[in-house]
């Protein structure tokens, strides 16, 4: 499953990603953030949006499909 990708040398443990994420998804055990519901992210991006220090990437890309007119 994919998931943020977290830059640990980046992460100040500040906790702001903990409160935004609307899936309780995070948690820092052991002085370091942790994904624990990787299968319930819904790749919002507000994890990323909300860090101060720009740890959190959520990286994707962008796939065009052939849609055919069905008129």
């Amino acid at each position: 499953m994919l998931k943020p990708i977290i830059d640990y040398s980046k992460c100040i443990t500040c906790g702001a990603c903990l409160n935004a994420c609307l899936r309780g998804g995070l948690e820092i055990i052991d002085n370091k953030l942790t994904f624990v519901s990787e299968d319930d992210c819904t790749w919002c991006g507000v994890c990323e949006d909300v860090c101060p220090t720009g740890a959190i990437t959520c990286p994707y890309t962008i796939v065009a499909a052939d849609i055919a007119d069905e008129s």
